[in-house]
This record gives C-alpha cells, structure tokens and sequence, in this order.
C-alpha cells in the first residue's frame, strides 16, 4: 500500500484557500498588499478531482441569501399563482389525497396515480419542496463558513465576487450591440467585425490570431448564411446602398 502524499496531507489542515500557501488566494493582493506583481501567468492546469470540488468563498453569504429570499418569494406566491387560495377542499381530506393518488378505492372508482401529476399545481408544489429546504440549509452553512471566515480573520468583503459576476455583464453588452448591428451591416460584415474585436479584447493581438479570428468568422457565415440559410433581417441599411443585384445576392447567401 502506497503512502499518502504528504503535500494532500498538508492541505487537508486548511479550511480555507486562502490559508493554503499552494492556492493563489494564500498569494493575493489582501494579504501581501500589491508591491510585489509577478509576470508569471497562472497555473491552468485543471485537476479532475477538483472539477466537482465546491469551496465557499466571500461573496458565499451574500449569494446565499439571495437564493433563499428568491425561495420565500416562491413560496409566498405559489397560494395565488397555482389557483390554492380559490381552492375548495373537501372535509375529508386525507380521503381526497389518498383517493387522488391511487391508494383507496371511492364509491368503487378507482384513481391512476397519474391523475394527481396532471394538474397545475403539483410541478411547482415538487419544486419548492426541494428548493425551499436546500436554500434554507445552504444559507445555514453559509453562516457557519462566514463565522469561520471572520474567527480566523480571513478576508469577508464582497468586492472581488462582485467585481467578478459585474465582469460577465460586459459580454452581455457586447452580444447586444451585435444583435443591434447586423440590421445596418448584415451578418457578414458584422460577424467578421465582432470576430476581430472579441479575439482583440480577449487579448490574442499578433498577426496570426488576427488572421485565424477573420478565418473563423468568415467560416461561420458560410455555414450558418450560405449553406444552412439561418434567416437574418430582411432590409439591412448596407446592403440598401448597394446596386439591386448584388443586393439581392447579399441578401440571399450573406
């Protein structure tokens, strides 16, 4: 039988990344301040165990808490939105519920436990009986991290959460504009003009993934406008300005 590595060993003992010298949040700027930059690009290397590993990180109590206010918003209005507070239910209710779901026979008739499935209410009954309990649970060991977090004086505040999640609105944008501009410039003109953008923001700004940017958006509106015909907008302000038959042949292949 092997030995166990020792360097798993040691990082078993840390409850936090940050506590762990080998993760880059033991090496960032709020413990060691920002006079030291290294120009050595991240590790990348991705472990399979860690695909599936889950660590609570500063933003965690915040995040929690929304999930659990977004369950009680549910739960408070699934009474009106599933037709329950109009409802009449009979006396004997246990009777009705175990009739509805196939396990007793009434005056001779006898239920298929599908009957109950089909109706409007019982999805969303499902789903909160899971989301409800889950949020609730997840916002509890949420605290119980963040207490943890604050006993040891490891960092709390939601800056870099925020920063991180207000990052991804920037692409938003970004598909927006797209969307906006290929009614002027047409698909071709616009995907190509967005492909060089895109790789030039993502920082790729050498000739060859120019080159391989143009390559790759003029590949896509081949397959996508010429050979499988994706339907674009019918009157585009470019082509408008061009002679009537090489606007229809634009129009028709790009």
């Amino acid at each position: 039988m092997s030995a166990a590595d020792p360097s798993t060993a040691e990082n078993e003992l840390f409850l936090f990344a940050e506590q762990d010298p080998n993760s880059a949040e033991y090496w960032s700027d709020e413990h060691f301040g920002s006079a030291f930059k290294s120009e050595c690009p991240p590790d990348k290397k991705v472990k399979v165990e860690n695909l599936f590993s889950f660590k609570r990180q500063r933003g965690d109590l915040l995040f929690s808490g929304l999930l659990l206010v977004l369950a009680m918003f549910f739960l408070a209005f699934f009474w009106t939105e599933t037709g329950w507070e109009k409802r009449k239910l009979p006396d004997e209710f246990g009777t009705y519920l175990l009739h509805q779901l196939g396990m007793i026979d009434v005056e001779g008739r006898v239920t298929r436990f599908g009957r109950i499935l089909k109706q409007s209410w019982i999805a969303p009954m499902l789903c909160l009986l899971v989301f409800v309990p889950a949020a609730a649970w997840n916002m509890r060991n949420s605290v119980v991290a963040h207490h943890w977090r604050k006993r040891f004086h490891l960092p709390t505040k939601l800056n870099y959460e925020l920063e991180q999640w207000a990052r991804a609105l920037e692409f938003v944008a970004y598909f927006i504009a797209y969307t906006l501009i290929v009614p002027i410039l047409g698909y071709l003109v616009s995907t190509v003009l967005f492909g060089q953008f895109l790789t030039w923001r993502l920082g790729y700004r050498t000739k060859k993934w120019i080159g391989i940017s143009l390559l790759s958006s003029t590949a896509i509106v081949l397959v996508f406008r010429t050979l499988l015909q994706i339907k674009t907008p019918v009157s585009i302000w470019l082509y408008d300005q061009l002679p009537v038959a090489i606007k229809s042949f634009m129009l028709s292949y790009f």
